[in-house]
């Protein structure tokens, strides 16, 4: 099992809509609303590294609003 948190920044007045449609992923576990540098802390969980730069750059990324990430795997 590999842990990490995504911290993401949202495109300005689509943070509802991104935090919504993040709420919706299988493999995210939580989702916090941030204020400063990030708009959301995404707790994910998924089978292997390789599930994990998938769910990143297919499922979260392509988001519309999303415009970056930055993703902590914990030790």
């Amino acid at each position: 099992m590999v842990s990490s948190y995504t911290l993401a920044r949202v495109d300005p007045s689509k943070d509802a809509m991104v935090y919504h449609e993040v709420k919706k992923l299988k493999a995210v576990k939580e989702v916090i609303t941030t204020y400063g540098e990030y708009d959301l802390i995404i707790k994910v969980e998924v089978d292997s590294l390789e599930n994990l730069d998938n769910f990143v750059f297919h499922k979260l990324r392509v988001i519309e609003g999303i415009a970056s990430t930055t993703t902590l795997i914990t030790a």
